[in-house]
């Protein structure tokens, strides 16, 4: 996956422009403090995240293998052909008639899940050319697709039941082998009994047959989970506690918990196992001393995050060989020319030298080959980038009016040339 849950919503909630029920939804960590590393915002500020520890892979004052940290600001640059002509040239064809969500993107765009409507409203695995349709909701109407992971040979996907945040939900594992399907977790009700226990989104994550999620447990807590698809294991806890979404990066699953900060009050920091041993697993330095950040992602070499306060958020970005993280992206305005309008940073996502975020207008793209950002959807969208693959979409027209039709396209990172360089 990559990203931390609350920016992982791609699918109908999505769409339906709910991103800000999103971001609140993770009522586990309400009321923490959000801000940046270190709390300041000028260039060359130095932070607990930006201490000189060493990292993984990576000497502190070695140059990293691209985007050398001598400047510590993006700017804005206008998408260029190539990247306009490589996302075109992925595009998913979408019926007359037909709408269509795309719900995630594989390693090198080599596969996508979208959620399909038109005579029916169906999960569709896409591989190349080659569609399968896994599972008609019962629901046309109210059944949404969460989220969704696949190894190759596990698909696994979450169909929430209703429109609402607190929606129960179930999750099921489709095995491409035999081409069945088994429920393999759902929510714990409220009280109500038509509510789900208030936790954290799922975000499916499944690793060679091993499935990941988190989930609420009662009592203002959740719990980490694993299970092995292939033999019907039981469940396994990994963590308990205020968590957020567990998500990928590289060998590691990492999600963010809240626990008590020095001076007494709540904070939040990251935590990790490993997907092979579930033993809990270091993370480099600056990851480490990371406190109280937002839509966290990585793909196990470079990370991003959101920091900052909400009204001037920073885009962070780390990865091995850099001292120290930079505040690439300056969001907020403030009257500064150099602090674009980006009306917020949330859904964070990593690709390679790629990576992604989306504001209340757009979605954009920073390049860290250039140091350089552009806009990515002409209006309302999203992006989904991950190892290698980037899947953009966005509606053609009015999203609501009836002849609207969904742009979504998919392409590979490494074919996009680098986004111009600053003037």
């Amino acid at each position: 996956m990559g990203t931390s849950g609350e920016a992982r919503r791609p699918g109908a909630l999505r769409a339906r422009g709910v991103a800000a029920a999103a971001l609140g939804a993770v009522v586990l960590l309400a009321g923490t403090a959000a801000c940046s590393p270190g709390g300041g915002d000028g260039p060359g500020e130095e932070s607990p995240a930006g201490s000189r520890e060493g990292s993984r892979g990576g000497s502190p004052t070695a140059a990293p293998p691209t985007g050398a940290p001598v400047r510590d600001r993006a700017c804005e640059v206008e998408l260029p052909d190539g990247w306009s002509d490589a996302l075109a040239a992925g595009r998913v064809p979408v019926p007359e008639g037909e709408r269509a969500v795309l719900t995630e993107v594989g390693p090198g765009a080599g596969w996508s899940v979208l959620q399909s409507s038109g005579a029916d409203r169906s999960i569709v695995l896409r591989e190349g050319d080659e569609e399968r349709r896994v599972m008609r909701l019962a629901d046309p109407v109210e059944h949404q697709v969460g989220s969704a992971d696949f190894d190759g040979r596990w698909l696994v996907f979450d169909v929430v039941e209703g429109r609402q945040v607190e929606s129960p939900w179930t999750l099921y594992a489709w095995d491409d082998t035999s081409g069945r399907r088994k429920a393999v977790a759902e929510a714990e009700r409220a009280a109500d009994g038509q509510s789900a226990v208030p936790g954290p989104f799922v975000q499916a994550v499944v690793r060679s047959g091993r499935l990941f999620w988190a989930q609420g447990t009662g009592g203002g807590r959740s719990a980490v989970y694993a299970r092995d698809l292939g033999g019907g294991g039981e469940r396994r806890t990994v963590y308990e506690g205020v968590v957020d979404t567990p998500f990928a990066a590289g060998g590691l699953l990492v999600w963010l918990r809240q626990s008590e900060s020095p001076s007494g009050g709540p904070e939040t920091r990251l935590a990790a196992v490993s997907t092979d041993t579930l033993r809990r697993a270091e993370l480099p330095g600056p990851i480490a001393a990371l406190r109280n950040v937002r839509y966290v992602a990585s793909d196990g070499r470079t990370w991003a995050w959101a920091g900052g306060e909400p009204e001037r958020p920073r885009l962070y970005v780390w990865r091995e060989g850099w001292p120290k993280p930079l505040p690439l992206v300056r969001g907020g305005g403030g009257g500064a020319a150099a602090e674009p309008e980006l009306g917020g940073i949330d859904q964070v996502q990593v690709s390679g030298e790629v990576v992604t975020w989306r504001t209340t207008e757009a979605a954009w793209a920073l390049d860290l080959r250039s140091r350089t950002y552009a806009r990515i959807t002409p209006g309302y969208g999203y992006a989904l980038a991950r190892d290698g693959g980037l899947g953009v979409a966005y509606p053609e027209g009015e999203a609501k009016a009836a002849d609207a039709r969904d742009a979504i396209q998919l392409t590979e990172t490494a074919t996009l040339p680098a986004l111009p360089g600053c003037e």
